[in-house]
């Protein structure tokens, strides 16, 4: 049986530590991605848009009997 010696050195990880918050459990990557680069308050208010969009369509609309 080999035992090994808790002297050896462990290899540096390439990546960043987790951060200490959230307990590890969600991690943000700062790598930039090909695609369309969209703000979270413009898909807010294009899904507000759209929601009252067939509401209305939903109120007007009458479907022939």
């Amino acid at each position: 049986m080999v035992i090994m010696s808790s002297t050896r050195k462990k290899k540096k990880r390439d990546t960043s530590p987790m951060p200490a918050t959230g307990a590890g459990l969600m991690r943000y990557y700062d790598e930039d991605l090909p695609g369309v680069k969209v703000g979270p308050w413009y898909v807010i208010v294009f899904c507000v848009i759209l929601i009252i969009a067939v509401i209305v369509g939903n109120i007007f609309y009458v479907a022939p009997a």
